[in-house]
């Protein structure tokens, strides 16, 4: 495969189950690219969408350091996106609720991937020691067994962590920072709470977040419960009315004109110029001149009001 800045698809989907990555290993990440000068294996693309390697992917184009790619291929999206989630759960050092969150959103995908299975659409794509549960025609909920022995939990907890995950999806579109925040950990809530929390509108999730989850009241998640009230607005002060303002302004203008035009007299050529050009200046001087000679008779005026 050919080395170069390849131009692939950061699919939304995709990336945002990507782990949300620190200052400190994004700047380590990109010292150690540009020390080495090249990526220790290539970028791992479904067609050209990027799978897991969005961190490399965004250094390498940062630095101009071209990059390999691996295409890989899958029986459908759900496949591809059921891929991702495995490789970061495998690979990455998740914070629990990323692990969580990355468990439930797989469930999802194997779900859509099963029902293929199970309407005889597709072959099964999951191990023996994964599916000894499709023998049993009386099991509810085959998938979620294939998914719990899959990523060592319960069947039961795999449910949780995708209604969790349904949650996390709902309060990303609509506060994208409180989404990250539980995700990594700087806002510390339960499963419970953050699932009661997708359900309220954006301004309690944000109320929520900028709070923090303990110190809000015990009946926060109740729909009825109305927001405090907004501090109000202060009023303007608006500056002291300057009589002067104006005709200083005036003042600083027509000393910059008067500077303007007496560099064009010492350095202007007239007589190189074209006649035009000449009769467009005469003509704005001569309206500058009667405007000038209005305000001086204006000025004069109110010496005698006064």
């Amino acid at each position: 495969m050919d080395k170069k800045c390849h131009h692939l698809i950061i699919d939304k989907e995709f990336k945002a189950l990507s782990p949300l990555y620190s200052k400190d290993i994004l700047s380590k990440a990109e010292t150690d690219i540009l020390l080495s000068g090249s990526l220790s294996s290539p970028i791992k693309v479904w067609g050209n969408t990027i799978l897991t390697d969005f961190l490399s992917y965004q250094i390498c184009h940062k630095l101009n350091i071209p990059f390999e790619i691996e295409r890989i291929t899958f029986y459908s999206r759900s496949d591809a996106l059921l891929y991702t989630c495995r490789t970061f759960i495998e690979t990455e050092n998740l914070s629990e609720p990323h692990n969580r969150y990355l468990i439930g959103k797989a469930y999802f995908y194997m779900c859509a991937l099963m029902a293929d299975v199970y309407h005889g659409r597709r072959p099964n794509p999951f191990a023996k020691e994964h599916t000894q549960i499709l023998k049993n025609k009386y099991a509810r909920n085959k998938t979620a067994f294939i998914a719990a022995s899959l990523f060592h939990v319960s069947p039961t907890t795999v449910t949780k962590y995708a209604s969790f995950a349904n949650a996390i999806d709902e309060i990303r579109k609509k506060n994208m920072v409180v989404s990250d925040a539980i995700l990594e950990q700087s806002f510390r809530i339960s499963m419970e709470n953050t699932i009661a929390l997708a359900k309220l509108p954006t301004a309690r999730i944000t109320w929520a977040y900028k709070e923090g989850i303990t110190k809000l009241p015990e009946n926060f998640f109740e729909a009825h419960l109305q927001l405090p009230p907004k501090a109000d607005p202060q009023i303007k002060q608006m500056p002291a009315y300057d009589k002067d303002a104006e005709l200083s302004s005036l003042t600083l203008t027509i000393n910059a004109w008067n500077t303007s035009m007496e560099r064009f007299l010492r350095i202007s050529k007239l007589s190189l110029a074209s006649d035009e050009a000449k009769e467009k200046l005469n003509q704005a001087l001569i309206k500058l001149s009667n405007t000038a000679t209005l305000i001086q008779f204006k000025i004069k005026e109110s010496d005698h009001e006064s």
